[in-house]
């Protein structure tokens, strides 16, 4: 490939504005079905970055939301065991931009991997990649923020043992007077991960019960190395939770407002409990204890965020005074969840979410009165040049650095990044003989995690929430009959 056609896109790149110089794309270190990931290096702070380009943002209305929804919730979520987003590019038009340009902190690797990698992970590492989810969890759940998708794909790592949650496109803002019929779905939370009340329409109203479970099942796959619950439909996996707690009382079934699920289980052959110590042969019996008590069968029997951070497994560790807080998410901003938006509408809610990485239009945007004649230049047609050159050699197996950037920048004063102002704080945990070196010693380990754009996977057993809408018309054993008669 030449290092640029000479066309047209040449003239784009030399219009291309300051902020796109700060970033020296390194590589593609990932593709999935919402684009393509590339490490770069921030010149002003020498930090390692990971740029996420959206492909088509517009072209499917429920994608274009659920992109909305993320990139809000992470302007306003900001905890150590949380991803970031740094900076979201200045798109060159704002009626006719199609593609989205994010900046996050860049993380090595997710917990999936980090688990398939590591089977020898300590007790001390089990707490703490324990503490650090429901830290996280408990300030999500303090924004009144329900993730609804928590799986280890969807947490990010490093070798230092760190964690931070991710993906934040199913989740919902939950206000004490929606109903739960005009958000809620079943069909949250990968299968393997998700709660028994999302598997049978067991209640009217969810909780942020349904993200406790979740963590429930991470904490046993890190305990064993191996998913807990890898059902294969929905009536698999409700045999493989009834296979581990038993037959639920009849007061539990009663409860269930779905009458198919209601029957299935009320006429399920009685299975007795099987003891979490020899489910889980050698393991710490405190950890245990709190385990059970994430993995109840009836959400109001399940623990907090905050509950569980107290319980005696986690004695001398949790450090509540040195955790982030948040008041509650004001329901003004989601209100765009109550109305049917159409794609210019999302355009326009997408591209006033950028603006507040971008402070000095944001005010031209607000008082158009005071706005200068001066045309801000867009850094996107570079990083689109940039993308297209890396994907190509991606494809083709070379590894080679992006072509460098030719011209002089426009001056940057005017579009400044903000600062952040929000320290991280670093739990002073103390690890021991921990293997936080070791972590990635995987080689199929890419970067590729650190944003979330996974390809999706055909050849495994689990399907992501979206998948699971086809489960109607797979084929079922006769168990699933059951339900349907």
């Amino acid at each position: 490939m030449d290092r640029f056609n000479k066309d047209d896109k040449q003239s784009d790149f030399f219009t291309e504005y300051g902020e796109a110089s700060r970033y020296q794309i390194q590589e593609v270190v990932g593709k999935g079905s919402y684009g393509v990931v590339g490490s770069a290096i921030d010149s002003q702070t020498g930090e390692r970055v990971a740029i996420k380009k959206i492909n088509d943002v517009f072209e499917h209305v429920s994608d274009a939301i659920r992109i909305l929804r993320e990139i809000k919730l992470l302007r306003m979520l900001h905890h150590p065991n949380i991803v970031e987003i740094k900076h979201i590019m200045l798109p060159p038009s704002q009626r006719e931009f199609k593609d989205i340009y994010l900046v996050f902190e860049l993380m090595k690797s997710d917990l999936h991997h980090v688990i398939k990698a590591n089977n020898d992970l300590s007790p001390k590492q089990h707490k703490y990649f324990l503490y650090q989810l429901l830290s996280g969890l408990k300030y999500i759940h303090a924004a009144n923020v329900l993730h609804r998708d928590l799986k280890p794909k969807n947490i990010l790592a490093n070798a230092d043992c760190k964690l931070k949650i991710c993906d934040f496109g199913l989740a919902r803002v939950s206000f004490s007077d929606a109903p739960s019929t005009i958000f809620w779905t079943d069909y949250v939370a990968t299968r393997w991960y998700r709660a028994p009340e999302l598997c049978g329409s067991f209640f009217s109203r969810y909780t942020p019960a349904i993200d406790i479970w979740s963590i429930g099942c991470i904490f046993a796959e890190i305990l064993t190395g191996k998913p807990l619950f890898p059902g294969k439909n929905v009536v698999h996996q409700l045999d493989l939770i009834t296979d581990l707690f038993g037959t639920p009382e009849a007061e539990a079934i009663a409860k269930i407002r779905n009458e198919k699920a209601r029957r299935y289980l009320g006429n399920m052959r009685k299975k007795p409990p099987v003891p979490f110590s020899r489910k889980f042969p050698n393991v710490d019996p405190s950890a245990l204890r709190l385990l059970e008590r994430l993995l109840a069968f009836d959400p109001k029997c399940r623990p907090t965020a905050a509950e569980a951070l107290s319980d005696p497994y986690f004695n001398g560790v949790a450090k509540t005074e040195l955790e982030p807080s948040i008041q509650p998410i004001s329901k003004i901003e989601f209100e765009f969840e109550r109305r049917r938006l159409s794609k210019d509408d999302i355009r326009e809610l997408i591209y006033a979410e950028i603006l507040e990485y971008h402070p000095q239009m944001r005010e031209e945007c607000l008082h158009p009165e005071d706005q200068t004649t001066f045309l801000y230049p867009s850094g996107v047609d570079r990083f689109r040049l940039q993308f297209a050159h890396l994907e190509e050699h991606h494809v083709n197996g070379e590894r080679r650095l992006p072509l460098q950037r030719q011209n002089i920048s426009l001056p940057r004063e005017r579009v400044s990044p903000t600062e952040n102002n929000n320290d991280a704080h670093d739990i002073d945990f103390q690890r021991g003989e921990d293997k936080s070196a070791h972590l990635f010693k995987s080689a199929s380990i890419s970067a590729s995690r650190c944003v979330g754009v996974l390809p999706k996977e055909k050849s495994e057993a689990e399907e992501t929430s979206s998948e699971v809408k086809n489960e109607g018309v797979d084929g079922l054993s006769q168990k699933i009959a059951v339900l349907q008669t």
